[in-house]
């Protein structure tokens, strides 16, 4: 990964470490990636909600990433664990991708874990963030 500064809402950070605690009590077999989701928290800038820049990925955005190995875009909305749906393209949080773009912003390249695989990926764009219209309890 290259080094991209992580940057989280305070609202978004405390969703997610009640999430998390919850989830660390019962043993999953996604423990791996809770334990990736906490580290990526604990080192991540925190910011306000309405100091949130209109490029960041923050829960509940659409995001377009392309895949820059095989150069294929694709698009998700950043979910959390009980809103996931892959009917409605709402990717877990708790998911290799999930973590991954957390806390970037629109041209940040990031690689991750696949399958034992290397993946990169590049943020793309933003087509909807709840902080920039002002949807602050999403």
């Amino acid at each position: 990964m290259k080094n991209n500064t992580i940057h989280i809402t305070n609202y978004d950070k405390k969703r997610l470490l009640e999430i998390l605690q919850k989830a660390l009590l019962q043993p999953k077999e996604d423990t791996e990636l809770l334990k990736q989701l906490q580290r990526r928290l604990n080192n991540a800038s925190v910011i306000s909600q309405k100091g949130t820049p209109p490029y960041l990925v923050t829960m509940n955005c659409h995001v377009g990433v392309t895949d820059l190995d095989e150069n294929k875009d694709m698009d998700f909305w950043l979910a959390y664990p009980d809103e996931a749906s892959s009917e409605n393209d709402k990717l877990s949080v708790i998911s290799d991708i999930g973590i991954a773009v957390l806390g970037l912003k629109v041209g940040d390249e990031v690689e991750y874990a696949d399958e034992s695989k290397i993946k990169r990926l590049r943020i793309a764009r933003i087509y909807y963030q709840p902080e920039e219209n002002q949807h602050y309890k999403l």
